[in-house]
């Protein structure tokens, strides 16, 4: 997770490698060649950061009129770090088509925008973004020259000069998926970090780690300053502080709040300028002994998908950041983290 303000990023579960080759066609799906590793629709394909599937494949529409085509694909990080698409040093995206022409991500401004909203989508440890890309031909489509493959690339040569950054761990981090192929069960393998650890609770139960006392206690639609229309989520919470000095979250390695929606995407409270001000409503504030605060953080994903509703919410702190500052109070238990389920309340 990213600290709010400059702490380093929290280190979760050690990352674990799992991928399946299995044939498919001439191309097996899930084999290498160069630096490109092949999959097909519904495999899971792993490069030591990022786990990427394709899941769906349509028409885009302007008018009435097809002008292009659109790929849905679901993100998962497998770092133990908190990491936007963006932070791999992506390059634009490439569909191939039956008759071996390309549509190039990048070709049109609505492709563009779709590209960036991928690119800048911070995704926390073992979690998912759902990502619809467009492919916005800049010449008029013939609809019936479909998509035969999506290629998703990335600057190797560039993320091995960020050291600061989670690395490849192979040697084929691009990835060519065929889009006229289908994965078996056995082949839809992920791979990458496990779930981030932390105590479970429910709605309006509160939760301890030694130094914060917290609990959600409402879900509502996020209407925006306007109120005129729903843009996302916002949860009530309760803070208290357990300890006998005052104290600022920020100063206690507080890190971004999840929000994990039902399709398994996670929002971040860092997502947009909004959402990341509203957070430091309770990180920069200040808690004398004892004291508590009640304050709603608003998750703002984009796109933004009212039928897809939140399920629970991740709280986190960077245990490892606090336990090098030996004058501050310390986490107890084995994690400081909170994983709140909305489906249950107490």
């Amino acid at each position: 997770m990213r600290r709010f303000a400059s702490s380093p990023m929290i280190v979760a579960l050690a990352v674990v490698v799992l991928f399946v080759a299995a044939a498919v066609r001439t191309l097996a799906a899930g084999t290498s060649t160069g630096d490109t590793t092949a999959g097909c629709m519904n495999q899971w394909v792993f490069n030591g950061v990022w786990r990427v599937q394709v899941s769906k494949v349509e028409p885009y529409m302007d008018g009435g009129q097809q002008v292009g085509w659109q790929v849905t694909q679901v993100w998962h990080n497998g770092t133990s770090a908190e990491i936007a698409p963006g932070d791999s040093f992506p390059k634009d995206q490439v569909l191939t088509l039956s008759n071996g022409s390309t549509i190039v991500s990048t070709a049109t401004t609505t492709g563009t925008l779709s590209q960036g909203a991928l690119w800048s989508h911070d995704v926390q440890t073992a979690g998912q973004y759902t990502h619809v890309q467009i492919f916005r031909s800049p010449t008029p489509l013939d609809p019936t020259n479909k998509p035969a493959a999506v290629d998703i690339a990335f600057d190797a040569a560039k993320l091995a000069q960020a050291r600061f950054k989670p690395q490849f761990t192979t040697h084929q981090p691009n990835f060519h998926i065929k889009l006229d192929c289908t994965a078996s069960a056995s082949t839809q393998t992920q791979g990458g970090a496990t779930q981030m650890a932390a105590t479970s609770g429910c709605l309006n139960q509160w939760m301890s780690n030694g130094v914060w006392r917290m609990r959600a206690t409402a879900v509502a639609p996020d209407m925006g300053n306007d109120n005129a229309v729903q843009i996302g989520w916002m949860v009530t919470q309760d803070w208290t502080n357990l300890t006998q000095r005052s104290l600022v979250p920020s100063d206690t390695a507080i890190t971004d709040q999840q929000l994990v929606l039902a399709n398994g995407d996670t929002v971040a409270s860092s997502n947009s300028a909004g959402t990341t001000m509203n957070f430091g409503q309770l990180a920069t504030r200040t808690f004398a002994p004892g004291a508590s605060f009640t304050y709603q953080q608003r998750f703002r994903g984009s796109p933004f998908d009212a039928a897809n509703k939140p399920t629970g919410l991740l709280v986190t702190f960077d245990a490892k950041a606090e336990k090098q500052r030996t004058h501050n109070p310390q986490y107890t238990g084995s994690t400081p983290n909170f994983r709140i389920s909305f489906e249950c309340s107490k």
